[in-house]
């Protein structure tokens, strides 16, 4: 399909300079960014199969959250006030009690949701792949999805007993990755949890496999100082220090919350190209401190954002986390982080994460995904901070157009599949009240 989106008002490139254009027209072809020029110089709309008046918009890189768990949607509000620990052995008893269909019903509005806020990409981490991949065909998001790899049980008795073979956890890992392999929009790769529900063999075998393959590497890190210590307790040499020791950390990896790591391991993450997923307000939520990001950043550190799962979040809007990672930094003492940097954050920098330079930017030659914001939103005035307010006054009101891998999916704001959109709500409300059956049961 070849779209047109003609006259934009704004054009917000997240190119190496960091321009924004004024009344230039992009012109999509075949899912990826053909031309961006004055509608003169394009030829007009008459090889365009359709053309989206762009007076009045903003358009901007389709952003990417680089962590969430697409299930926890159905928990959304009932773990309120617990901190980490607690909230952690309650999501495991959670989990057990859905089934197939409720897990699919659960992601998919996830991906709906995040899709309506201008998210077109996400890497998602959950066990069951089968069903979030269903659900982000159906809603048409850009996945990339880490299998949640554990051999361990870390909640509800101590002496962290196996549960299960590294050998097989890889296997599986394996198996979805060559499943998936020829999909042009779904990517898998090794995910695991993190320690203790990953033991570092774990840990250390799924790194291998991901540089054997070529992957991206997902995984939890530093959420607590609670694992440190435990790790120190079972004779390692602590949390960070033994990852290294076995070759974990690299340029492949993705560390979800990094919150309590000290210069050492800021300086180390910097040197081996390591990337950091924040997630403010699930750090917030579950009282487990604030990341270091703006030491982070200063000393090199790419980092992008997460609004990991909805059972700690619980919002799926990956602008109220751009807010808040500028903010927390600032009253915590750490320093100010700028506007550009931040909007960096979920967009190149994501993109960068997964090693998918042909996203994150408005560029010929990119995979056309695009988000356009409606400049009648009061938000977004005065235009002549367009980026300040993106990133500190706007919200998913003022999405009204999403584009992912030149298929439009959202139009005045809402799925342009009006299936899709009754299919995620009664799918969903069908799902929740098995649950709270077998809760009460």
């Amino acid at each position: 399909m070849r779209i047109l989106i003609k006259d934009l008002s704004y054009i917000v490139t997240q190119d190496r300079l960091r321009r924004i254009l004024r009344n230039r027209s992009i012109l999509v072809a075949d899912g990826r960014i053909e031309s961006i020029a004055p509608s003169e110089e394009l030829g007009g709309s008459s090889s365009a199969d359709q053309v989206i008046d762009g007076r009045g918009y903003a358009a901007i890189p389709g952003m990417i959250d680089l962590h969430n768990h697409s299930v926890q949607t159905i928990f959304r509000g009932d773990l309120d006030g617990l901190p980490l620990m607690a909230w952690l052995r309650r999501i495991d008893l959670l989990y057990k009690l859905l089934d197939r269909e409720s897990l699919v019903d659960a992601s998919r509005l996830s991906f709906y949701e995040k899709v309506l806020s201008g998210v077109t990409s996400v890497l998602d981490m959950e066990r069951g792949v089968e069903e979030a991949v269903e659900a982000a065909r159906q809603v048409g998001i850009r996945l990339f999805e880490a299998v949640a790899l554990f051999d361990t049980i870390e909640t509800g008795e101590s002496g962290l007993r196996r549960i299960r073979d590294v050998d097989e956890e890889l296997r599986l890992a394996e198996t979805y990755l060559k499943k998936y392999r020829e999909d042009p929009m779904i990517e898998v790769f090794p995910g695991p949890v993190g320690f203790p529900s990953s033991s570092f063999e774990l840990m250390e075998e799924a790194a291998r496999l991901a540089r054997r393959l070529h992957t991206p590497l997902h995984s939890h890190f530093a959420e607590t100082p609670v694992n440190d210590r435990l790790a120190r307790n079972l004779n390692y040499a602590g949390e960070f220090v033994e990852l290294e020791r076995r070759g974990f950390f690299g340029g492949n990896l993705i560390l979800a919350h990094a919150i309590h790591i000290d210069d050492y391991e800021i300086d180390s993450l910097a040197k081996y190209g390591v990337s950091v997923a924040h997630c403010p307000s699930s750090n917030l939520k579950l009282l487990n401190g604030v990341a270091p990001i703006w030491e982070m950043v200063s000393h090199g550190v790419n980092v992008g954002l997460g609004t990991d799962g909805a059972a700690s979040n619980d919002s799926e809007d990956i602008f109220r986390e751009m807010k808040e990672a500028s903010l927390i930094q600032r009253i915590y003492g750490h320093g100010i982080i700028d506007v550009q940097k931040v909007f960096d954050m979920a967009t190149v920098n994501a993109a960068e994460a997964l090693g998918r330079g042909d996203l994150g930017s408005i560029e010929v030659g990119k995979r056309a995904d695009i988000v356009l914001l409606n400049l009648k939103d009061p938000s977004l005035h005065p235009l002549d901070n367009l980026l300040e307010n993106i990133v500190f006054s706007a919200d998913r009101r003022c999405v009204d157009t999403v584009i992912i891998d030149g298929e439009i999916l959202v139009r005045d704001g809402r799925h342009v599949s009006k299936t899709v959109e009754e299919q995620v709500l009664t799918g969903f409300e069908r799902a929740r009240e098995k649950l709270a059956e077998k809760m009460n049961g």
